[in-house]
C-alpha cells in the first residue's frame, strides 16, 4: 500500500465475493493507500490478508466519509442499505450484489464492452451477475458483427451462488451420502443438491419464469442495447464453484462456426482453449478471468443458427468487472 494510492472499503469482505475481489485487487496491484475491510458481527474477530498485510475486519462501520470507493460484496438487501449509506456520505460505489442491476437510473457496465465514460463517474455503478457478465462477453460481439435476432440457453449455476452456505449444504450433504448416514434437512436449496439437479434457480413467477430468470433476461437487453427476443432456463448443479451454459443464437447475417470462432478468439474477456474435447469443463475456469467458450457448431435446426457452450468462475469474472471498472473510472476522474 502506498501513501498515494486511494482508500476503499469492501462491505462483504469476507465472503465469497468479498474475498474473490480483495484477491482481483492484489491480483492487478491496485493502487491503496488504505483498505477497511468490513462484514457483519460473524466475522468478528477476523483479519483479511493483502499485500502481505493481516487486517482486521470492521464490524461496526459508522461511517463512510473520507473513503475513496466502496465496493459492495453482501447480499441485496443489505447492500441497499450501504447504497444509501454511500450516497448520504458522498462516496461513490460499486454494487457487486445484484441490488442495483434492475435499476434504470444506474448505470449497469461491463469494462471489456467501452462504458461511457460519463457512466463510469455516476455515484452509483453496478456490475451485472457472474452468468449475465459471462453471455454478454459472448454475445455482445456476435450482436456488434453480424447482428442477433434469437438467444435461447440454459445456464447450469453452481452452489456457490447462494454464497458459502450453498457450499456448506452441498459438502454436508455429499459427505452424509458417503458416510451412509441420513441426509440433513434441507435449507439453502428447495431439496437435496448432492448428485441431483434443481430444475429452477429461485422460485417461479406466474409464468413460470424465476427472478433470477427474468433478472439476466432485462440485463442482457440493456448491455446488447436491445429489444432482443431471449429466454433463459437457470438450473442449479451439483459444483461447489463456476458456471456453464449452453446457448443458441439466431443471426441477422451469415456466420460460419469457423467466422464465429476466429470472431470469439479476438474478443476481450473471451478465450477459446485449444484443448482437445470436451474442452472447457466447468473446473477448466475455476479462478479465470475470461470466459471460455468451446463446442461452436451450426444448430441443424435454424438457417442462421449456431450453438456453443461457455464456462466461467461468475464469482471472479464479477469481482474483476469491478476492479477494472474502478481503475478505468479513476482514470477517467
Amino acid at each position: 500500500m502506498t501513501a498515494q494510492g486511494l482508500r476503499i472499503a469492501v462491505i462483504g469482505a469476507t465472503g465469497t465475493m468479498g474475498s474473490d475481489l480483495l484477491s482481483v485487487l492484489e491480483a492487478r496491484s491496485f493502487p491503496l493507500a488504505e483498505l477497511v475491510p468490513a462484514a457483519s458481527e460473524r466475522s468478528m474477530g477476523r483479519t483479511v490478508e493483502l499485500y502481505g498485510q493481516s487486517i482486521t475486519v470492521e464490524t461496526e462501520l459508522s461511517s463512510l466519509r473520507g473513503l475513496d470507493l466502496v465496493f459492495l460484496c453482501v447480499p441485496g438487501k443489505e447492500a441497499l442499505e450501504w447504497v444509501r449509506a454511500a450516497l448520504h456520505a458522498e462516496v461513490p460505489c460499486i454494487d457487486l450484489s445484484g441490488a442495483m442491476e434492475g435499476a434504470a437510473e444506474v448505470p449497469l457496465l461491463v469494462a471489456n464492452l467501452y462504458p461511457d465514460p460519463a457512466d463510469l463517474l455516476q455515484p452509483v455503478i453496478a456490475t451485472p451477475a457472474g452468468p449475465t457478465l459471462a453471455w454478454a462477453l459472448v454475445l455482445e460481439p456476435i450482436h456488434r458483427c453480424v447482428g442477433l435476432r434469437r438467444v435461447v440457453g440454459t445456464v447450469f449455476e453452481a452452489v456457490s451462488g447462494a454464497g458459502r452456505a450453498g457450499i456448506e449444504s452441498l459438502q454436508a450433504e455429499a459427505i452424509a451420502l458417503f458416510g451412509q448416514r441420513a441426509l440433513p434437512e434441507p435449507t439453502v436449496f428447495p431439496h437435496g443438491i448432492a448428485f441431483d439437479c434443481i430444475p429452477m434457480v429461485g422460485e417461479a413467477g406466474e409464468g413460470g419464469e424465476t427472478e433470477v430468470e427474468g433478472a439476466m433476461v432485462t440485463s442482457l437487453r440493456r448491455l446488447l442495447d436491445a429489444e432482443l427476443p431471449v429466454a433463459v432456463t437457470a438450473v442449479r448443479v451439483p459444483t461447489f464453484s463456476g458456471t456453464g451454459a449452453s446457448v443458441a443464437v439466431e443471426v441477422a447475417e451469415e456466420l460460419s462456426a469457423a467466422e464465429l470462432s476466429e470472431l470469439l478468439a479476438k474478443s476481450p474477456g473471451v478465450a477459446l482453449p485449444a484443448d482437445a474435447m470436451p474442452s472447457p469443463t466447468i473446473r477448466e475456469a475455476t479462478e479465470s478471468e475470461m470466459v471460455l467458450v468451446g463446442r461452436i457448431r451450426k444448430d441443424p435446426s435454424s438457417e442462421r443458427g449456431l450453438l456453443f457452450w461457455l464456462a466461467a468462475d461468475p464469482v471472479r469474472l464479477a469481482a474483476s468487472n469491478a476492479v477494472r471498472l474502478a481503475e478505468n473510472r479513476f482514470q477517467v476522474g
